[in-house]
Protein backbone atom coordinates (compact mmCIF):
# COMPACT_ATOMS: atom_id res chain seq x y z
CA UNK A 1 0.00 0.00 0.00
CA UNK A 2 2.89 2.27 0.54
CA UNK A 3 2.60 4.85 -2.14
CA UNK A 4 5.88 6.35 -2.18
CA UNK A 5 8.38 6.35 -5.34
CA UNK A 6 11.89 8.21 -5.62
CA UNK A 7 13.38 11.19 -4.73
CA UNK A 8 12.83 14.06 -7.35
CA UNK A 9 15.75 16.93 -7.47
CA UNK A 10 13.97 20.50 -7.47
CA UNK A 11 16.76 21.79 -9.32
CA UNK A 12 18.01 19.21 -11.98
CA UNK A 13 15.10 17.06 -12.14
CA UNK A 14 17.42 13.94 -11.20
CA UNK A 15 15.91 11.09 -10.03
CA UNK A 16 17.05 9.09 -6.66
CA UNK A 17 16.34 6.01 -5.19
CA UNK A 18 14.57 6.16 -1.88
CA UNK A 19 16.78 3.66 -0.21
CA UNK A 20 20.09 6.07 -1.30
CA UNK A 21 21.80 7.71 2.12
CA UNK A 22 20.71 11.32 0.62
CA UNK A 23 20.54 14.47 2.20
CA UNK A 24 21.23 17.28 -1.24
CA UNK A 25 20.94 16.19 -4.63
CA UNK A 26 24.33 14.19 -5.65
CA UNK A 27 24.09 15.61 -9.20
CA UNK A 28 24.01 19.17 -8.28
CA UNK A 29 23.28 19.72 -4.54
CA UNK A 30 19.92 20.95 -4.90
CA UNK A 31 16.78 19.94 -2.79
CA UNK A 32 15.37 16.71 -2.81
CA UNK A 33 11.17 16.18 -2.47
CA UNK A 34 9.78 12.23 -2.19
CA UNK A 35 7.12 11.92 -5.04
CA UNK A 36 4.10 9.56 -4.34
CA UNK A 37 2.13 7.03 -6.96
CA UNK A 38 -1.34 8.92 -7.26
CA UNK A 39 -3.17 5.74 -7.87
CA UNK A 40 -1.70 4.15 -4.63
CA UNK A 41 -2.19 7.38 -2.78
CA UNK A 42 -6.02 7.25 -3.03
CA UNK A 43 -6.24 3.83 -0.96
CA UNK A 44 -5.42 6.23 1.57
CA UNK A 45 -8.70 8.10 1.18
CA UNK A 46 -10.49 6.70 3.70
CA UNK A 47 -7.90 7.66 6.15
CA UNK A 48 -9.12 11.00 5.55
CA UNK A 49 -12.83 10.49 5.35
CA UNK A 50 -13.06 8.17 8.61
CA UNK A 51 -10.93 10.32 11.09
CA UNK A 52 -9.56 8.60 14.33
CA UNK A 53 -6.97 10.95 16.61
CA UNK A 54 -3.73 8.61 15.97
CA UNK A 55 -0.29 9.47 16.06
CA UNK A 56 1.51 10.45 12.62
CA UNK A 57 2.14 6.59 11.62
CA UNK A 58 -1.51 6.43 11.01
CA UNK A 59 -0.68 8.03 7.61
CA UNK A 60 2.58 5.67 7.29
CA UNK A 61 1.68 4.66 3.66
CA UNK A 62 1.92 8.54 2.17
CA UNK A 63 5.41 8.35 3.99
CA UNK A 64 8.64 7.38 2.71
CA UNK A 65 8.60 3.43 3.52
CA UNK A 66 9.70 2.24 7.59
CA UNK A 67 9.91 -0.89 8.79
CA UNK A 68 7.43 -1.25 12.09
CA UNK A 69 10.91 -1.92 13.77
CA UNK A 70 12.27 0.72 12.50
CA UNK A 71 9.13 3.03 13.50
CA UNK A 72 10.59 5.30 16.99
CA UNK A 73 7.51 7.11 18.24
CA UNK A 74 6.53 8.96 21.35
CA UNK A 75 2.80 9.42 20.48
CA UNK A 76 3.18 12.23 18.33
CA UNK A 77 0.63 13.71 16.30
CA UNK A 78 -3.25 13.53 16.89
CA UNK A 79 -3.26 16.73 18.65
CA UNK A 80 -6.40 18.67 18.81
CA UNK A 81 -8.06 20.83 16.52
CA UNK A 82 -9.66 23.86 19.08
CA UNK A 83 -12.74 26.14 18.46
CA UNK A 84 -12.11 29.73 19.20
CA UNK A 85 -14.47 30.94 22.16
CA UNK A 86 -12.81 34.23 22.38
CA UNK A 87 -10.53 35.40 19.85
CA UNK A 88 -12.55 34.48 16.98
CA UNK A 89 -16.09 35.85 17.94
CA UNK A 90 -15.05 39.03 19.50
CA UNK A 91 -13.31 39.73 15.68
CA UNK A 92 -16.58 38.14 14.05
CA UNK A 93 -15.08 35.51 12.68
CA UNK A 94 -17.22 32.62 13.97
CA UNK A 95 -15.20 29.69 12.59
CA UNK A 96 -11.64 30.41 14.23
CA UNK A 97 -9.48 27.11 14.83
CA UNK A 98 -6.09 26.12 17.03
CA UNK A 99 -4.30 23.14 15.86
CA UNK A 100 -2.92 22.80 19.36
CA UNK A 101 0.64 21.31 19.10
CA UNK A 102 1.64 22.47 22.34
CA UNK A 103 0.70 18.87 23.60
CA UNK A 104 3.19 16.78 21.28
CA UNK A 105 5.85 14.81 23.27
CA UNK A 106 8.27 17.34 23.46
CA UNK A 107 6.31 20.11 23.72
CA UNK A 108 6.68 21.58 19.88
CA UNK A 109 5.42 20.77 16.43
CA UNK A 110 9.02 19.54 15.79
CA UNK A 111 8.23 15.75 17.10
CA UNK A 112 6.17 14.99 13.96
CA UNK A 113 9.39 15.10 11.57
CA UNK A 114 11.59 13.91 14.03
CA UNK A 115 9.65 10.88 14.48
CA UNK A 116 9.94 10.77 10.76
CA UNK A 117 12.93 11.34 10.39
CA UNK A 118 14.64 9.32 12.53
CA UNK A 119 12.53 6.38 11.95
CA UNK A 120 13.68 6.55 7.95
CA UNK A 121 17.14 7.01 8.87
CA UNK A 122 17.11 3.84 11.16
CA UNK A 123 15.52 2.27 7.80
CA UNK A 124 18.23 2.98 5.39
CA UNK A 125 21.15 2.00 7.76
CA UNK A 126 22.32 5.90 8.85
CA UNK A 127 24.54 5.33 11.92
CA UNK A 128 24.68 8.84 12.95
CA UNK A 129 23.57 12.21 12.52
CA UNK A 130 23.98 16.29 12.56
CA UNK A 131 21.15 19.11 13.35
CA UNK A 132 20.81 22.99 13.71
CA UNK A 133 18.53 24.05 16.03
CA UNK A 134 17.09 27.03 17.35
CA UNK A 135 15.97 25.13 20.14
CA UNK A 136 12.81 22.82 19.36
CA UNK A 137 14.07 21.38 16.79
CA UNK A 138 17.22 20.27 18.93
CA UNK A 139 14.89 19.04 21.96
CA UNK A 140 12.83 16.75 19.83
CA UNK A 141 16.40 15.26 18.11
CA UNK A 142 17.47 14.49 21.09
CA UNK A 143 14.31 12.81 22.59
CA UNK A 144 14.04 10.44 19.84
CA UNK A 145 17.28 9.83 19.55
CA UNK A 146 17.69 8.74 23.06
CA UNK A 147 14.63 6.34 22.82
CA UNK A 148 16.21 3.97 19.77
CA UNK A 149 19.98 4.93 20.93
CA UNK A 150 20.82 7.20 17.81
CA UNK A 151 23.88 9.17 18.20
CA UNK A 152 23.88 12.49 17.08
CA UNK A 153 24.91 15.51 17.50
CA UNK A 154 22.81 19.42 17.88
CA UNK A 155 24.48 22.85 17.47
CA UNK A 156 21.84 24.75 18.95
CA UNK A 157 21.66 28.62 18.32
CA UNK A 158 23.48 30.94 21.36
CA UNK A 159 20.16 32.62 20.87
CA UNK A 160 18.20 29.94 22.07
CA UNK A 161 16.82 30.36 26.02
CA UNK A 162 18.57 29.03 28.37
CA UNK A 163 15.42 26.21 28.80
CA UNK A 164 15.54 24.94 25.36
CA UNK A 165 19.54 24.29 25.65
CA UNK A 166 19.03 22.48 29.16
CA UNK A 167 15.77 20.56 27.57
CA UNK A 168 18.08 19.14 24.83
CA UNK A 169 20.47 17.98 27.03
CA UNK A 170 18.02 16.63 29.68
CA UNK A 171 17.29 13.97 27.15
CA UNK A 172 21.27 13.06 26.97
CA UNK A 173 22.23 14.32 23.30
CA UNK A 174 26.11 15.98 22.44
CA UNK A 175 25.07 19.59 22.03
CA UNK A 176 27.28 22.46 21.18
CA UNK A 177 26.57 26.25 20.91
CA UNK A 178 26.61 27.84 17.35
CA UNK A 179 27.59 31.16 16.79
CA UNK A 180 27.81 33.15 13.60
CA UNK A 181 26.45 36.37 12.67
CA UNK A 182 23.68 35.61 9.90
CA UNK A 183 22.02 32.43 8.91
CA UNK A 184 23.49 33.02 5.71
CA UNK A 185 26.98 31.71 7.51
CA UNK A 186 24.69 28.37 8.50
CA UNK A 187 22.99 27.53 5.57
CA UNK A 188 26.83 27.83 3.86
CA UNK A 189 27.93 25.64 6.96
CA UNK A 190 25.46 22.58 6.63
CA UNK A 191 25.77 22.27 2.87
CA UNK A 192 29.49 22.14 3.55
CA UNK A 193 28.44 19.61 6.41
CA UNK A 194 27.00 17.38 3.77
CA UNK A 195 29.43 17.81 0.74
CA UNK A 196 32.37 18.03 2.10
CA UNK A 197 32.12 16.38 5.42
CA UNK A 198 29.67 13.63 4.58
CA UNK A 199 27.49 13.81 6.98
CA UNK A 200 23.94 12.76 7.48
CA UNK A 201 21.54 16.14 8.17
CA UNK A 202 18.47 16.19 9.89
CA UNK A 203 17.90 20.04 9.26
CA UNK A 204 14.37 20.61 7.21
CA UNK A 205 14.60 20.57 4.01
CA UNK A 206 18.52 19.37 3.86
CA UNK A 207 16.60 16.23 5.33
CA UNK A 208 14.27 15.04 2.50
CA UNK A 209 11.97 13.22 4.46
CA UNK A 210 11.56 15.55 7.69
CA UNK A 211 8.68 17.99 6.23
CA UNK A 212 7.12 14.76 4.93
CA UNK A 213 5.66 14.73 8.25
CA UNK A 214 4.44 18.07 7.96
CA UNK A 215 1.45 16.57 5.43
CA UNK A 216 -0.47 15.23 8.57
CA UNK A 217 -1.37 19.08 9.71
CA UNK A 218 -3.78 18.58 6.42
CA UNK A 219 -4.53 15.03 6.99
CA UNK A 220 -5.81 16.01 10.86
CA UNK A 221 -7.31 19.24 10.03
CA UNK A 222 -9.47 17.84 7.14
CA UNK A 223 -10.41 14.95 9.25
CA UNK A 224 -11.25 16.84 11.98
CA UNK A 225 -13.79 19.82 9.81
CA UNK A 226 -14.41 17.49 6.86
CA UNK A 227 -13.26 20.13 5.11
CA UNK A 228 -10.27 22.11 4.04
CA UNK A 229 -10.00 25.49 5.52
CA UNK A 230 -9.81 28.85 3.67
CA UNK A 231 -6.38 29.88 5.17
CA UNK A 232 -4.02 27.94 7.43
CA UNK A 233 -1.24 30.40 9.40
CA UNK A 234 1.63 29.01 10.05
CA UNK A 235 5.08 30.54 11.52
CA UNK A 236 7.85 30.08 9.43
CA UNK A 237 11.64 29.56 10.33
CA UNK A 238 13.18 27.14 8.20
CA UNK A 239 9.02 26.70 6.69
CA UNK A 240 9.22 22.97 7.52
CA UNK A 241 5.84 23.32 8.89
CA UNK A 242 3.78 26.01 5.73
CA UNK A 243 5.67 23.50 2.91
CA UNK A 244 4.74 20.13 3.95
CA UNK A 245 1.19 21.30 5.16
CA UNK A 246 1.20 22.50 1.92
CA UNK A 247 1.87 19.65 0.17
CA UNK A 248 -0.33 17.56 2.19
CA UNK A 249 -3.54 19.33 1.10
CA UNK A 250 -2.25 18.98 -2.42
CA UNK A 251 -2.62 15.00 -1.64
CA UNK A 252 -6.18 15.43 -0.35
CA UNK A 253 -6.80 16.81 -3.66
CA UNK A 254 -5.19 13.76 -5.43
CA UNK A 255 -6.59 11.23 -3.05
CA UNK A 256 -10.19 13.09 -4.33
CA UNK A 257 -11.17 13.55 -1.15
CA UNK A 258 -11.19 17.61 -1.58
CA UNK A 259 -12.01 19.94 -4.47
CA UNK A 260 -10.27 22.88 -3.25
CA UNK A 261 -6.93 24.15 -1.47
CA UNK A 262 -6.46 26.51 1.34
CA UNK A 263 -4.49 29.89 0.90
CA UNK A 264 -1.91 29.37 3.07
CA UNK A 265 -0.04 32.33 5.10
CA UNK A 266 3.75 32.43 6.34
CA UNK A 267 4.25 34.21 9.11
CA UNK A 268 7.79 35.87 10.45
CA UNK A 269 8.79 38.21 13.04
CA UNK A 270 8.95 41.89 10.71
CA UNK A 271 12.27 42.28 12.21
CA UNK A 272 13.45 39.76 10.21
CA UNK A 273 10.51 38.67 7.62
CA UNK A 274 12.72 37.94 3.91
CA UNK A 275 9.65 35.84 3.12
CA UNK A 276 7.62 38.80 2.94
CA UNK A 277 9.67 41.22 1.46
CA UNK A 278 10.41 38.47 -1.26
CA UNK A 279 6.34 37.82 -2.22
CA UNK A 280 6.55 41.75 -1.90
CA UNK A 281 8.77 42.52 -4.37
CA UNK A 282 8.10 39.53 -6.97
CA UNK A 283 11.75 37.97 -6.46
CA UNK A 284 12.13 34.47 -7.53
CA UNK A 285 14.57 33.56 -3.95
CA UNK A 286 14.54 35.54 -0.95
CA UNK A 287 17.44 37.47 0.50
CA UNK A 288 19.09 38.08 3.80
CA UNK A 289 16.78 40.57 5.90
CA UNK A 290 17.34 42.10 9.47
CA UNK A 291 18.31 41.19 12.75
CA UNK A 292 17.77 37.61 14.56
CA UNK A 293 18.63 39.72 18.14
CA UNK A 294 15.74 41.86 17.08
CA UNK A 295 12.80 39.47 17.67
CA UNK A 296 11.82 37.62 21.04
CA UNK A 297 10.36 35.14 18.41
CA UNK A 298 13.61 32.67 19.26
CA UNK A 299 12.17 29.94 17.01
CA UNK A 300 11.53 31.77 14.10
CA UNK A 301 14.45 34.21 13.55
CA UNK A 302 16.06 33.16 10.99
CA UNK A 303 17.06 35.90 9.06
CA UNK A 304 17.58 34.62 5.39
CA UNK A 305 16.28 31.66 3.85
CA UNK A 306 17.53 27.93 3.10
CA UNK A 307 18.20 27.60 -0.81
CA UNK A 308 16.50 30.47 -1.52
CA UNK A 309 13.37 29.91 0.30
CA UNK A 310 12.17 29.09 -3.03
CA UNK A 311 9.57 26.37 -2.09
CA UNK A 312 7.82 28.49 0.55
CA UNK A 313 7.92 31.59 -2.13
CA UNK A 314 5.88 28.94 -4.25
CA UNK A 315 3.62 27.59 -1.44
CA UNK A 316 2.29 31.52 -1.02
CA UNK A 317 2.24 32.65 -4.55
CA UNK A 318 0.31 29.12 -5.18
CA UNK A 319 -1.93 29.00 -2.48
CA UNK A 320 -2.69 32.62 -3.47
CA UNK A 321 -1.80 33.27 0.01
CA UNK A 322 0.03 35.97 2.24
CA UNK A 323 3.29 36.15 3.96
CA UNK A 324 3.00 38.24 7.27
CA UNK A 325 5.49 40.09 9.24
CA UNK A 326 4.56 40.97 13.18
CA UNK A 327 5.64 42.85 15.85
CA UNK A 328 6.98 41.42 19.15
CA UNK A 329 3.93 43.52 21.02
CA UNK A 330 1.52 41.48 18.57
CA UNK A 331 3.44 38.34 19.39
CA UNK A 332 2.92 39.03 23.23
CA UNK A 333 -0.70 40.11 22.84
CA UNK A 334 -1.49 37.32 20.63
CA UNK A 335 0.13 35.38 23.52
CA UNK A 336 -2.42 37.01 26.00
CA UNK A 337 -5.75 36.19 23.42
CA UNK A 338 -4.27 32.14 23.62
CA UNK A 339 -3.89 32.06 26.99
CA UNK A 340 -8.04 33.50 27.37
CA UNK A 341 -8.50 30.18 24.84
CA UNK A 342 -6.81 27.82 27.43
CA UNK A 343 -3.34 27.65 25.38
CA UNK A 344 -0.37 28.65 26.52
CA UNK A 345 2.32 29.37 23.42
CA UNK A 346 5.77 30.59 22.94
CA UNK A 347 6.49 33.79 21.53
CA UNK A 348 7.03 32.38 17.75
CA UNK A 349 3.42 30.10 18.03
CA UNK A 350 1.81 32.74 18.94
CA UNK A 351 3.21 34.76 15.59
CA UNK A 352 0.50 33.50 13.90
CA UNK A 353 -2.55 34.74 15.40
CA UNK A 354 -1.04 37.69 15.80
CA UNK A 355 -0.51 37.55 11.62
CA UNK A 356 -4.39 36.32 11.41
CA UNK A 357 -5.65 39.59 13.84
CA UNK A 358 -3.77 41.61 11.37
CA UNK A 359 -5.39 40.06 8.42
CA UNK A 360 -8.77 40.67 9.88
CA UNK A 361 -8.27 44.36 10.80
CA UNK A 362 -6.59 44.71 6.89
CA UNK A 363 -10.28 43.42 5.68
CA UNK A 364 -8.63 40.36 4.01
CA UNK A 365 -10.48 37.49 6.07
CA UNK A 366 -14.09 37.18 5.61
CA UNK A 367 -16.54 36.74 8.48
CA UNK A 368 -17.70 33.66 6.47
CA UNK A 369 -14.09 32.23 6.34
CA UNK A 370 -12.47 29.04 8.37
CA UNK A 371 -9.69 29.83 9.69
CA UNK A 372 -6.78 27.75 11.44
CA UNK A 373 -3.61 28.84 13.22
CA UNK A 374 -1.01 26.37 13.84
CA UNK A 375 0.07 26.36 17.51
CA UNK A 376 3.47 24.90 17.25
CA UNK A 377 5.36 25.39 20.78
CA UNK A 378 4.38 25.40 24.54
CA UNK A 379 4.74 28.68 26.64
CA UNK A 380 7.35 26.92 28.57
CA UNK A 381 9.68 26.84 26.53
CA UNK A 382 10.70 30.73 27.02
CA UNK A 383 9.32 31.44 30.29
CA UNK A 384 11.12 34.86 31.08
CA UNK A 385 8.68 35.68 27.94
CA UNK A 386 5.91 34.30 29.76
CA UNK A 387 6.93 36.73 32.60
CA UNK A 388 6.71 39.56 30.68
CA UNK A 389 3.36 38.75 28.96
CA UNK A 390 1.65 37.72 32.01
CA UNK A 391 3.79 39.02 35.22
CA UNK A 392 2.77 37.72 38.74
CA UNK A 393 0.11 38.31 41.41
CA UNK A 394 -0.11 41.31 43.10
CA UNK A 395 -2.45 40.70 46.04
CA UNK A 396 -1.37 38.43 48.69
CA UNK A 397 -3.86 36.53 50.98
CA UNK A 398 -3.01 35.23 54.57
CA UNK A 399 -4.19 31.77 55.42
CA UNK A 400 -7.38 33.07 57.51
CA UNK A 401 -11.07 33.51 56.18
CA UNK A 402 -10.95 37.00 56.96
CA UNK A 403 -7.99 37.76 54.57
CA UNK A 404 -9.55 35.34 51.80
CA UNK A 405 -12.82 37.46 52.20
CA UNK A 406 -11.20 40.46 51.47
CA UNK A 407 -9.71 38.81 48.45
CA UNK A 408 -12.68 38.01 46.94
CA UNK A 409 -14.05 41.64 47.36
CA UNK A 410 -10.87 42.81 46.16
CA UNK A 411 -11.26 40.32 42.96
CA UNK A 412 -14.98 41.18 42.72
CA UNK A 413 -16.10 37.76 43.42
CA UNK A 414 -17.72 37.33 46.55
Amino acid sequence: MNSAVEFICDSCGAHIDLRQQVNLCPHCGGLLEVAYDPKIMRRSASLMTDYRRESIWRYRDLFPPVSPCNIVSLGEGGTPLIKSRHLGPSLGIENLYFKNDTLMPTGSFKDRGFSLAISYAKEIGVKRGLTYSSGNAGASFSAYSARTGFPGLILVEYLASDTKKSMILLYGAKAAILDFENFDEISAMLDGAVQQLGCYMFVNFINPVRHEAMKTYAYEIFGELGRVPDYSFHPVGTGGGLWGTWKGYNELLTMGVTDRLPHMVGVQPEAVCWLKQAIDSGAEEGQIYGDSRKTIAQSISGNSPLHGGKRLIQCVRESEGMAMGVSDEEIMEAMRDLGREGIGAEPSSAAGVAAFKQAVQAGKIRSTDTVVCVITGTALKQPDVVRRVAAMPEKTVHADVNSLSEALEYFQMG
